[in-house]
């Protein structure tokens, strides 16, 4: 069959025309051209950010150990709880009695206990039978935390409880041990030593673990250091926390828990062997956290610096009545300043005052029985005050 001629033109036409790229398709090959580069690159970013990953990581691991290192350094030898996943400044004083240092949040858990770990510890070690006690009155957390079993009691740094508070502490301790002998408690202040040293050993005597304030402090002393790290000693140093603790065996022991109230009047205070000008010496006696007497305060007191005998007397006219627990501070422009921001002060509890005196030598008065402290205070060094009963 023949073909027209048109037909055939066309038909030409179709086999000879070679095919026109259209500019996208040109673009395209082209880009698939430069796919090892582009590949190149992808593979050069995921290098980059498996090594950004590892220094992250690695930043994370200096970071813990760090922080590690700076508790530890906090902690100084105390002794620690490093079983289990745990590294924590916390010590078993038995196996139902724990005492540690605060559990903290923010900038402080850098260096004492993550807050989160002792809640992980607890819930973990004693979930549902342990009760936590705050000693602070200068700092505190949500009892949300440990889910709401946290007891407050709110003692001053380098202070002392009243005797009240040891006793109620201990009978509630007591109660909450007799409801389940799986039951523990743990308890806590800034550092774990002195403050809660002071209730621990309280509540060694009270549940006749010891009969002795000396064999309480020493236990609590002997338990809280950790000696393959250091010697120095980790227990109850402060002079008025440890009156504290005999006085406690005494209401135990002597007085059956009812210790009978004594009211005093403050007739005369005696500093022996103060040296140097003292001229400017002041002294305040303070109960329940308030200020009584200050010899600031014009006629009700007279001072007289004996230099030759190196004493100080402090005659005091119509002193309020002083009864329970009492605070004595002193202060001077001339003498530094250690714990509590004045030279030195104790505590006493008028009940335990006999022959109406009392006498404390240098190594019971608080900061004076600091060695840092000797080369301003010597030896002799003591207060004696003298009391009425009007």
């Amino acid at each position: 069959m023949n073909e027209s001629p048109q037909t055939s033109e066309f038909k030409g036409t179709t086999e000879e025309a070679p095919a026109k790229e259209s500019p996208h398709t040109s673009e395209f090959k082209g880009a698939a051209r430069v796919s090892p580069i582009s590949k190149r690159w992808t593979h050069l970013v995921r290098l980059l950010r498996l090594i950004i990953l590892i220094r992250i990581f690695h930043l994370l691991h200096q970071k813990r150990q760090l922080e590690k290192l700076m508790r530890r350094l906090v902690s100084e030898n105390k002794r620690r709880y490093t079983r289990d996943g745990f590294d924590l400044d916390l010590t078993y004083v038995t196996e139902r009695i724990i005492a540690m240092s605060f559990p903290s949040s923010g900038r402080q858990s850098f260096y004492r206990n993550p807050i989160e770990e002792v809640v992980r510890f607890l819930d973990k070690k004693h979930r549902n039978h342990y009760r936590v006690y705050n000693l602070c009155s200068e700092r505190a957390y949500d009892p949300k935390h440990f889910h709401n079993r946290v007891g407050r009691i709110m003692i001053d740094d380098h202070n002392v409880p009243t005797l009240h508070e040891m006793v109620v502490f201990t009978k509630e301790v007591n109660e909450w041990m007799a409801q389940d002998l799986e039951n523990i408690v743990a308890i806590h202040c800034k550092g774990g030593k002195g403050r809660t040293g002071t209730m621990v050993c309280a509540l060694l005597i009270a549940s006749e673990i010891f009969l002795t304030a000396e064999e309480s402090l020493y236990y609590f002393g002997e338990r809280r250091t950790d000696k393959t790290h250091s010697n120095k000693f980790q227990g109850v140093e402060t002079p008025s926390q440890n009156r504290y603790v005999g006085y406690f065996a005494q209401v135990k022991h002597l007085y059956n828990w009812n210790l009978p109230p004594r009211i005093l009047f403050i007739k005369r205070f005696i500093i022996y062997s103060i040296h140097g000008d003292v001229c400017d010496l002041k002294v305040q006696v303070v109960m329940e956290k308030k200020v009584v007497f200050s010899s600031t305060s014009l006629g009700n007191c007279s001072i007289l610096h004996d230099t030759e005998s190196d004493k100080v007397l402090i005659n005091v006219y119509d002193g309020p009545p002083v009864y329970d627990d009492v605070k004595v501070q002193f202060f001077s422009l001339n003498l530094p300043k250690y714990y509590d921001n004045c030279p030195f002060f104790f505590w006493f509890n008028t009940s335990f005052i006999q022959n109406n005196r009392l006498c404390l030598p240098r190594n019971e008065l608080d900061n004076p029985h600091k060695q840092k402290a000797w080369k301003i205070y010597p030896p002799e060094f003591a207060v004696e005050i003298l009391f009425g009963e009007k």
